[in-house]
Order: structure tokens, then C-alpha cells, then sequence
């Protein structure tokens, strides 16, 4: 793959690359930090680079956005820490093989790897608690469109791109980093 793509990416391959960067700290991701953290680098995404970092609508769910993808990808994880990245499965001759979803140098740009390793250095202190408590502030996209129904609700990229330009002139740390 010789080619320069630039967003947006498989919602899978971006929780890898948070993944790795875990791996790389001494981290673990359960899937509840996960969802949270591919989440805000895509609302990051859309208000300082003007383009979804993921392909994946962003649903409201009953405990707050979740991306369905990443959900079927880690379900098996619980609760507990996920040890295994999202694989998507190709025929390779005749043979079926799993192939773990990356963003590597020849497929993602630098600006979107820096966004990402900027959204991780601010976020990954905290627990996915803290950060699902952190996207069901009052006026998030989250609380904009769940309504008290037992059915997931998109919640539309205009809205989110909305919230996070809000938080660029709030929360400058992000942006300020993410846009160099």
C-alpha cells in the first residue's frame, strides 16, 4: 500500500493505534476508555481539520456515544483490559486470514497521527468513567441527541463538529498541539 489516504479511517484501525499507544506507555484500554477516546479524537478531528476521522457513525447510547463497530469488535473484553487488537478478515489466495486494522505511515498522514497522540497525551490519564461523565456534560452531542428510549440515536457529525469548535476556544490544549 504505496498510497497517501487521508481520513477518514476504519473506527477499528484508529482504536488500535490508541492500542499501541497504551502498549507503548505501559497502558491498558477496557472498552468503555476506548470508545470514549476514538470518540474525542474523531470530535477533534471534525473541528480542527474539517474531516471526520472515522468512516463509523457516533451513536447515543444509554450510557453515553458509542461507535458499534468498536463495540462488536471488543465485546468480548467486558470490562476487563482489551489484549487484542480489532482484526478484519480477508481472503488471501484461498485462504481466509485475519489481518489486524492499522493506521501506518503509508495510510494515514502525520497531522491525523499527531491529533491522535495529542487526544492520548490529554486524555489518557483519565478512566473511561471520568471520560463518559466527560461527554455527558450538559449540551454534548451526547445529551443533544439521546432521548430516553431503549434505541441507540446517531448523533449527527455537524453536531459534534459544533461542540468540539466550542471546546477549541475553551480547551485550547488539544487544539492548540492537535493543529501544528
Amino acid at each position: 500500500m504505496g498510497y497517501f489516504r487521508n481520513p477518514p479511517y476504519d473506527a477499528r484501525a484508529v482504536a488500535n493505534y490508541f492500542l499501541s499507544l497504551a502498549e507503548r506507555d505501559g497502558k491498558t484500554l477496557d472498552q468503555m476508555k476506548l470508545q470514549k477516546l476514538v470518540y474525542l479524537a474523531h470530535g477533534w478531528s471534525l473541528a480542527l481539520l474539517d474531516e471526520p476521522l472515522i468512516t463509523d457513525k457516533v451513536e447515543a447510547w444509554r450510557y453515553g456515544p458509542v461507535i458499534r463497530s468498536l463495540y462488536r469488535a471488543f465485546a468480548n473484553a467486558g470490562r476487563n483490559p482489551i489484549t487484542k487488537p480489532a482484526y478484519e478478515v480477508r481472503f488471501v489466495g484461498t485462504k481466509v486470514t485475519a489481518i489486524p486494522l492499522t493506521l501506518d505511515e503509508d495510510s494515514c498522514n502525520e497531522r491525523v497521527r499527531n491529533l491522535i497522540e495529542e487526544v492520548w497525551k490529554v486524555y489518557s490519564p483519565y478512566t473511561g468513567i471520568q471520560l463518559s461523565n466527560y461527554t455527558h456534560q450538559e449540551d454534548s452531542p451526547w445529551a443533544r441527541t439521546w432521548k430516553d428510549s431503549s434505541l441507540p440515536q446517531i448523533i449527527p457529525d455537524e453536531t459534534i463538529k459544533d461542540y468540539f469548535s466550542k471546546l477549541a476556544q475553551n480547551e485550547p490544549a488539544v487544539a492548540r498541539q492537535a493543529a501544528t
